[in-house]
């Protein structure tokens, strides 16, 4: 859990996120502009453009600051962090609200996780009754799939395979599939996430074929 003591008593806060991370990122970075705190939001590696809709998409940068009072690796923990500003009394802007949304949406597949519980739900509705831009989240961060992805998944998914009765996908991919879909990592662990979806998969192995076929990942499902 964020320690947000940390913030208030900082000058100049670093916060550290990547893709999954960047929408709590966003509203750790309101609460510091609110605090009248100096921020810095870096991360080392280019954010996807869907989320750009969010708060503070333009203010990220590849390098740390030279100099600041407090760094933090901010991770995707949204309810621990939701929770944590409920318990320091902290207001939740519509920009907070927004960003903390979008932030639940991602980490519970769209409220479609065997994690998702009653405590997300309740929360999700906080938010929207903070004004969470619902309609805006949904738009940029399910109906708003690029390209790139639509062209990996036709490579990937006419190798697929499944063995072990069905129970188990082995999911193919090199660097060429990669280089000729214009995709990235992060596209392939979201396929990784709809193969398991399959009718009786229990377990999706990735698998680099162009590296004498090395186990890369292994996603396993959470209903039997």
């Amino acid at each position: 859990m964020v320690d947000l003591t940390e913030i208030t008593s900082a000058k100049h806060i670093v916060l550290e996120c990547d893709a999954s991370s960047f929408a709590n990122a966003s509203a750790l970075y309101t609460y510091a502009l609110t605090q009248h705190k100096k921020v810095s939001l870096i991360s080392q590696e280019p954010l996807p453009r869907h989320l750009s809709f969010l708060p503070w998409f333009e203010k990220v940068r590849p390098l740390k600051p030279s100099c600041a009072d407090y760094y933090l690796h901010v991770k995707t923990q949204t309810l621990a962090l939701i929770q944590a500003l409920e318990k320091s009394a902290i207001n939740i802007n519509e920009k907070m609200a927004t960003a903390l949304y979008a932030g639940l949406l991602l980490e519970y597949d769209f409220f479609k996780s065997p994690d998702c519980d009653g405590m997300v739900f309740a929360a999700a509705l906080k938010l929207t009754e903070r004004n969470a831009a619902h309609s805006e989240c949904m738009k940029h961060l399910l109906f708003s799939q690029p390209l790139s992805l639509f062209r990996l998944r036709a490579l990937l998914f006419k190798k697929l395979r499944l063995v072990e009765n069905a129970t188990v996908a082995l999911l193919l991919f090199s660097d060429e599939d990669l280089e000729a879909s214009g995709a990235q990592m992060r596209e392939v662990f979201i396929i990784m996430d709809e193969v398991l979806k399959l009718v009786h998969v229990q377990e999706v192995r990735l698998v680099k074929s162009d590296e004498n076929n090395q186990l890369i990942k292994i996603l396993k499902g959470k209903i039997a």
